[in-house]
């Protein structure tokens, strides 16, 4: 539900982060994420499999691997059978029972989901239950996260970040003005979609403040350490009422990172809640006013966010907004047009890396030794994006492949061609008994998975469909 409060036109801040293409989403060295009143659950046994996924989920999506793990869930990739789009499916752990609070946080974070109905917030497309599990089902991003793409830059360039936090800052200000803090916010949860737009996910933690104004208080919230400490404001650390500005502070830590390549406040080794209290309650951040590369005025920006007492903060969301957008970047340029050792001066290392991205990508739909029909599709699409060619991606998998002791892609179209020849030749378009011998000793010849050959017959069934239907209209 887009307000008009929210709806001003901010593209230009995106262009940059549009450049933005990772597909594995992997582990940020953040620390964990708390809430002192919940029970943490990391052992296998504690999640459901997907077999106990509600029925009309196993009817309408197929499993197609696992994506993570949390504290209260599991999430999957999942095909929708019907129209062949992948989204993601969150599984509450096996032991949260009815009524209980973990039962109760799960329910209010898909009818938050649901509620922001926001372009930089991840859209949650249906909640399934029965009396054996619940699930969220969601979009898929397969952009992957901030935290993956902040790993490989070290730094990011000055307009990019602006791009990135601006999408946030645009997503908390949905978020705020329906009440909800998110208390979480750090790369990890920052997501790109298929655009490389920002996308905020994870409102797992999130509170829907019931006092008016926004403020969270009584003891019961006095007694709750929620959130990443790394990326946590004073006041949401030392247990003390706190509004929605712990969202912007957290906000100030990620854009820091992103110009600095640095966290504000990094402890050897210990990022324990006790650790992360002393130093956020008395080390003041260092400062990046003068750093060569960043605009004073954005450097200004990030240290405002980082105040220690929220009324020397922004106000909210917006007010950042319009202070970002009054940058002006022409130091920027010539800083790092004058040969910055980072590689966040000009698009120049960030246009050489496509080819990088898509790997990724590859990588994670190669994960269970086959790509499916929606993978397929999707991997088109994101080489198009990319302005990766045909015969490049090909060389790309087929390295992958070979990595991984797959077949090679002209095995896979060999096989394919044997399956076609086979469909057409059939009166029914059925495979024979007799023709299902011979291949199965074409399978075996090329060395191609089970799984892989039932991927590879169901693609070439639908494309001989699609064709005759295409046909029949000419």
């Amino acid at each position: 539900m887009a307000s008009d409060r929210f709806s001003m036109d901010i593209n230009p801040l995106f262009q940059s982060a549009q450049r933005l293409f990772s597909g594995v989403r992997k582990p940020c060295e953040t620390g964990p994420s708390y809430d002192t009143t919940l029970p943490m659950s990391d052992d296998s046994h504690e999640f459901d499999s997907p077999d106990t996924l509600p029925p009309e989920v196993l009817k309408r999506y197929m499993i197609r691997r696992t994506l993570g793990k949390g504290a209260f869930g599991i999430v999957y990739l999942a095909e929708d059978r019907k129209i062949g789009r992948l989204v993601a499916v969150k599984q509450l752990v096996r032991h949260a029972e009815r009524n209980s609070e973990i039962y109760e946080r799960f329910m209010q974070e898909a009818r938050i989901g649901a509620q922001l109905d926001h372009p930089n917030i991840v859209n949650v497309l249906a909640l399934e239950e029965d009396d054996r599990s619940a699930c969220i089902i969601m979009e898929y991003l397969g952009g992957g996260s901030l935290a993956t793409y902040a790993k490989k830059e070290k730094k990011i360039e000055p307009q990019t970040a602006v791009g990135i936090i601006t999408g946030v800052l645009t997503g908390l200000d949905a978020a705020h003005h329906i009440m909800v803090i998110h208390r979480d916010i750090k790369p990890q949860n920052i997501l790109f979609g298929p655009q490389g737009e920002p996308k905020l996910s994870d409102f797992g933690v999130a509170h829907l403040p019931v006092v008016a104004g926004g403020i969270l208080e009584g003891p019961e919230q006095m007694s709750r350490i929620i959130g990443t400490p790394l990326y946590m404001a004073p006041e949401q650390i030392s247990q003390k009422s706190y509004d929605h500005r712990v969202d912007l502070y957290a906000t100030g830590a990620v854009l820091y990172e992103m110009l600095t390549g640095k966290k504000v406040f990094r402890p050897r080794g210990d990022i324990s809640i006790e650790t992360m209290r002393n130093l956020i309650l008395t080390i003041e951040p260092d400062p990046i006013d003068g750093v060569p590369g960043i605009p004073p005025g954005l450097a200004a920006i990030a240290m405002k966010l980082l105040a220690k007492k929220p009324d020397d903060r922004f106000p909210d969301a917006r007010s950042t907004i319009i202070a970002l957008e009054k940058i002006d970047f022409s130091e920027t340029v010539r800083s790092y047009d004058a040969g910055a050792e980072t590689r966040v001066g000009s698009f120049g290392p960030l246009i050489s890396s496509p080819a990088a991205m898509l790997e990724d990508v590859i990588r994670l739909f190669l994960i269970d030794g086959s790509i499916s029909t929606a993978e397929r599709r999707e991997l088109d699409r994101r080489s198009e994006r990319l302005g990766v060619s045909k015969l490049h991606s090909r060389a790309i998998e087929n390295k992958i492949r070979l990595e991984l002791s797959y077949p090679t892609l002209e095995a896979v179209d060999e096989y394919s061609e044997t399956v076609r020849i086979l469909l057409v030749s059939s009166p029914q378009g059925r495979i024979s008994p007799e023709q299902r011998g011979q291949l199965e000793e074409k399978r075996r010849k090329l060395k191609i998975s089970v799984e892989e050959a039932s991927e590879l017959e169901k693609q070439m069934a639908e494309k001989i469909r699609y064709d005759a239907i295409r046909n029949s209209k000419k």
